[in-house]
């Protein structure tokens, strides 16, 4: 090699001291420089990086929370179903009942029904026997008094 030192391809043994100093604060300089524009770089990438990540966390979470909220709307849509159809046996079993008992209320009612008309027909018998008896009466003393009420004119004639 030709004695060239550093990375700007100067050749230091020409340099004075200060020159020297100078040239090698400089280049320590500049690498500085490189080092920290290097680091702002890989900071700037994995910022940018960690907010592509949350961005994918955000985007999971939600696709998971979707996913989950599907899973429980089924398992509560089926939940639901056998409510509902257990409601639906409860339902027809109280209708049954219900209509048992309407059944028994309506046999009921018949009986009653047929009951009153024969306690109506009895007592109509026996209001029209009260009446035949009373006519019978009536005649018999509208008759006794025809013949005292005769038999009275007879004397005072």
């Amino acid at each position: 090699m030709s004695g060239k030192k550093g990375k700007g391809g100067k050749n230091t043994k020409h340099m004075t001291e200060e020159e020297r100093v100078h040239f090698y604060e400089t280049q320590l300089l500049a690498e500085e420089e490189n080092r920290k524009k290097k680091e702002e770089l890989l900071t700037q990438f994995l910022k940018d990086k960690l907010a592509k990540e949350e961005k994918a966390n955000e985007f999971n979470k939600l696709k998971l929370q979707n996913q989950w909220r599907a899973i429980m709307r089924e398992a509560k849509a089926t939940e639901l179903c056998k409510d509902i159809e257990i409601l639906s046996q409860t339902f027809e079993r109280i209708v049954d009942r219900k209509d048992a008992i309407i059944k028994s209320l309506s046999q009921d009612l018949a009986e009653a029904e047929e009951q009153y008309q024969l306690a109506l027909r009895s007592h109509l018998q026996n209001i029209d026997m009260l009446v035949d008896n009373q006519g019978s009466r009536i005649a018999s003393l509208h008759r006794e008094y025809s013949e005292e009420l005769e038999q009275w004119y007879q004397r005072r004639v």
